[in-house]
């Protein structure tokens, strides 16, 4: 996707020009307090990449993150990011019950998606207002198709069942910058490469229902990575302080 691709090169060159401003980073002084605890949550636009984008669209998605500083200015971190992306769906109706005629109809919709669980280090820099960050993730993700049965005038869930699920060792490398808006929020836009390997999943698609109730299962396998672009907030906690002095 071409406008992927721009807002991927955009925010790298802003990220570039904001490092080599000769600004100095804002100074801290013995009375200054910096939290800890940051969490943080987004939107996810993925891009799959190479033999993952001849099988799949774009995915969409949400991750959220929490963050621990280790240092005084906050400048290094342990990162545990949690997230989920879907890149596929359908839904048909069906009939409930064997009665003459349709007397309940419901339907039945299948989703294939990408679960993620991981941990690394975060490495950052503050430039004034901004801050510039990089992180290694390592961890295990899930890609998981999923059916789920949904009532006809009230959307209330019913029933679920996974299809298919494969899971795996999971990496991601990124960076991006953070913009505050507030003394302990900010505004997050970041961009990160997903290693997934090689998997085997369902695409839209890729399950059939035979005649006996049973099901066909139409496998893709190939390596699995994309490339994500997420839009969203990060806010420091409360609770779990540090002082910066000495």
């Amino acid at each position: 996707m071409r406008h992927l691709a721009f807002a991927v090169a955009g925010l790298l060159t802003l990220s570039s020009c904001l490092a080599g401003q000769d600004t100095p980073a804002t100074a801290l002084d013995s009375t200054t307090v910096i939290p800890r605890w940051h969490f943080g949550a987004a939107v996810d636009v993925g891009q799959p990449v190479g033999a993952f984008k001849q099988q799949v669209s774009n995915a969409v998605g949400i991750q959220a993150h929490l963050l621990l500083r280790l240092d005084r200015r906050g400048n290094t971190a342990l990162r545990l990011q949690g997230g989920w992306l879907n890149y596929g769906k359908e839904s048909q109706p069906v009939c409930l019950g064997a009665t003459p005629g349709c007397r309940i109809e419901a339907n039945v919709s299948t989703t294939n998606n990408i679960f993620s669980l991981s941990v690394g280090p975060e490495w950052s820099r503050q430039r004034g207002m901004f801050r510039l960050y990089g992180h290694a993730l390592v961890g295990v993700s899930h890609f998981a198709t999923l059916s789920a049965l949904s009532g006809g005038i009230l959307p209330e869930f019913v029933a679920a069942d996974e299809n298919f699920g494969d899971a795996g060792f999971f990496w991601s490398g990124g960076g991006g910058i953070q913009v505050s808006i507030s003394k302990h929020s900010s505004l997050d836009l970041g961009v990160a490469y997903q290693g997934h390997g090689r998997r085997e999943y369902l695409t839209e698609g890729g399950i059939t229902d035979n005649p006996d109730g049973s099901l066909n299962f139409d496998v893709k396998r190939s390596a699995a990575d994309l490339v994500a672009i997420r839009i969203g907030f990060s806010k420091a906690l409360a609770w779990g302080t540090r002082s910066s002095k000495p």
